[in-house]
């Protein structure tokens, strides 16, 4: 896999990288997932990868407004559920779900949604995406029993 727009760089969290790629980030995840499978001693210390759609600087305005980007994502008939996760920052997580929620109208599920929006905030930085959890993060710790 070709990427000549990978930049890969290091976040205020320790442990935590950010890359930025030029391919659909759906799909590096879901081909890092196929490779795990086949090569899982190649995943000592990388153990969790999310994709993100959007990334955005760490304001509540901004993120509202990447989250109103692909919100389509989400059809009527569907449910969804707002996940935040947030370190090295003011904002509130409350604050964040329901103003992100607010602009999507379509039903809440907070047990079995079919998609959930996912806010990643890092310090200045933030990561927004409209995912299906248990197919599009990838967690090489829940992997294990499958790959070995």
């Amino acid at each position: 896999m070709d990427d000549d727009e990978l930049k890969i760089s290091r976040t205020p969290i320790s442990g935590l990288l950010a890359c930025r790629t030029g391919i659909d980030p759906f799909d590096v995840v879901h081909r890092i997932h196929d490779f795990a499978l086949e090569n899982p001693y190649q995943f000592r210390f990388a153990i969790k990868f999310i994709p993100f759609e959007r990334c955005v600087l760490s304001e509540l305005e901004l993120i509202i407004e990447a989250t109103n980007e692909i919100k389509d994502k989400i059809t009527t008939e569907d449910t969804f559920r707002v996940s935040v996760r947030r370190r090295h920052t003011d904002l509130e997580h409350m604050e964040i779900v329901k103003e992100v929620a607010h602009v999507i109208d379509r039903d809440v599920d907070l047990e079995n949604p079919d998609w959930t929006v996912w806010i990643e905030v890092v310090g200045e930085w933030t990561g927004v995406s409209i995912l299906k959890q248990e197919r599009d993060i990838i967690s090489i710790m829940t992997m294990r029993d499958d790959m070995y």
